[in-house]
């Protein structure tokens, strides 16, 4: 396809997300949730206007009435409580507007190539369209035919496949999955398995669905670049991910035990940034523990490729 058209589609497509953001419902409606944002207005009392979030309990704060449950109630049932409350405390009664700022309860995560890649929070869960248009729409390159929703499953994660190029081309949206609180929606660019077009990626080898290099921008969570690769096979080893970093000294080596993170969680992701490699170890013996080496080969599409055969021809034998 000629480089042009093949711009002014993928721009196209990008503007059609935007367009297809759908009109947020009543706020009233709203029921809140855990990390949710409202702000407080009293009536007559500036001094108590305050921006409140709802902690992991389902509370808020508000002095000087303490603590006042807020999950499961509309922002209008909130400010009738506060309201109640305040009560004791002030000479005459006044009025509570609740308002949300930040609709953080039912947010998704957008990532790769789309322009503002980042947590967006909605009144009502989105479809795929609508999250890519909040994060600015998808960039020139970006393959709508290959976009994958990470989601958490308990202590597992699941990649479903998503090809919103076709459902943006006939204009057929309904066999789409519906976004669920929590899931991350990654566009993957124009480099894919084998190959890239320009710029360094991150390598991704061992036991995963489609091994070779992919773009991450800046950086890109170890989660999100193991979807990127279509995620681990039958073999793949949560507990033995290990990725090789560039650094003043030379190379470092870290192992990761992404099952020790599921179980236990983590504060802090794992950031995996262009000329890294990773590779998923499979589980019991295999010849991969004999050639971690080698990887510092891997900074390119052809060093992949080559490394990857390698490996391949050698288990075969």
């Amino acid at each position: 396809m000629n480089l042009f058209i093949r711009r002014g589609w993928m721009a196209l497509l990008s503007v059609v997300c935007l367009l297809l953001v759908s009109t947020p419902a009543s706020a009233e409606d709203y029921v809140l949730g855990a990390e949710d944002v409202v702000q407080v207005s009293v009536w007559l009392h500036p001094e108590l206007e305050r921006s409140l979030t709802v902690d992991a309990n389902g509370n808020v704060t508000l002095p000087p009435v303490g603590e006042i449950k807020a999950t499961g109630l509309t922002p209008k049932q909130l400010s009738d409580r506060i309201a109640d409350r305040l009560s004791a405390y002030l000479r005459q009664t006044t009025t509570v507007t609740c308002t949300v700022t930040q609709f953080l309860s039912r947010s998704v995560f957008v990532q790769g190539s789309v322009a503002k890649p980042g947590r967006y929070g909605f009144e009502r869960l989105p479809s795929v369209a609508d999250a890519l248009g909040q994060a600015g729409g998808a960039l020139t390159g970006a393959d709508l035919s290959g976009v994958q929703i990470v989601r958490k499953e308990g202590k597992t994660r699941r990649t479903i496949a998503v090809d919103l190029s076709a459902a943006l081309r006939t204009g057929d949206a309904s066999g789409l999955p519906e976004l669920k609180a929590g899931d991350t929606v990654i566009v993957p660019g124009s480099a894919t398995a084998g190959g890239g077009t320009g710029g360094e990626g991150v390598g991704v080898l061992g036991q995963v669905a489609k091994p070779g290099l992919y773009a991450v921008g800046n950086g890109q969570d170890l989660w999100s670049v193991l979807a990127l690769a279509g995620g681990l096979t039958e073999r793949g080893n949560l507990s033995d991910v290990r990725m090789l970093s560039r650094s003043e000294g030379g190379q470092t080596l870290a192992l990761i035990n992404l099952r020790t993170v599921l179980e236990k969680g983590s504060r802090a992701p794992v950031v995996v940034k262009p000329g890294d490699v990773v590779v998923v170890m499979p589980k019991g013996p295999s010849v991969w523990s004999a050639f971690t080496g080698l990887l510092a080969l891997s900074r390119d599409a052809l060093n992949l490729v080559v490394l990857v055969d390698y490996i391949n021809n050698k288990k075969a034998n």
